[in-house]
């Protein structure tokens, strides 16, 4: 969903700017490269302990996690908005008959939600699975094999569309094809093979998910 469906990646990093400068850091020593490239696509539970243990803060994870999560909302209901090209490729997806759509992301269900309720996306997708539905979260493949449980079919038979370097290696290593709209803030070459890159989520066709079939 973060980077693929909704422009959030630069709202998580300046939610945990905001979180962090209240605590007394720095935002630019925050935000290193190797740091922002850990973090993509981690389930709220691995990303609240790399937090932690990267900043060494003293607070609870489960405090750490509400305190982010709070400030994100605000920052959701004022600024988030679409990544381009997904109203259309959701339209052209939902007029295909055999194919079904889910949405697998670490974001806690309340997140979730409260974004699809925000773009009246709610009944778009018949499968909704969070990194708290999981024991592990990306790159581990266990959303993504979930994923594949409750739609009723093989990971095989499964196109993953996704930007962060966590959530390729989890389609990968659940067996799933995947589909990789790099971030631009990550060099290419830092991204482990996908099945097809595209630049941007508008330039992803029908075709080149039909292409797996």
């Amino acid at each position: 969903m973060d980077g693929v469906i909704i422009d959030s990646e630069p709202l998580w990093e300046k939610s945990e700017s905001i979180m962090l400068k209240q605590k007394g850091f720095a935002g630019d020593e925050s935000y290193r490269k190797e740091y922002r490239k850990k973090i993509m696509g981690l389930s709220q539970r691995d990303s609240v302990k790399l937090l932690k243990e990267t900043f060494g803060l003293d607070e609870s994870p489960e405090e750490i996690l509400n305190a982010r999560l709070e400030i994100l909302l605000e920052l959701y209901e004022k600024d988030l908005r679409l990544v381009d090209g997904v109203p259309e490729l959701l339209k052209t997806l939902s007029g295909e008959k055999y194919i079904k759509t889910a949405l697998a992301s670490g974001s806690p269900m309340k997140v979730i939600e409260f974004v699809l309720k925000k773009f009246s996306l709610s009944d778009t997708f018949g499968i909704k699975v969070s990194g708290d539905c999981v024991e592990r979260g990306k790159p581990h493949p266990d959303i993504y094999l979930e994923t594949a449980g409750r739609l009723g079919v093989s990971p095989g038979e499964c196109v993953a569309i996704e930007d962060s370097i966590n959530g390729i290696v989890s389609a990968k290593e659940a067996g799933m094809h995947c589909i990789a709209v790099p971030d631009p803030r990550i060099a290419p070459e830092d991204y482990p093979q996908a099945d097809i890159f595209r630049k941007s989520i508008s330039e992803i066709r029908l075709e080149d998910i039909k292409s797996f079939s």
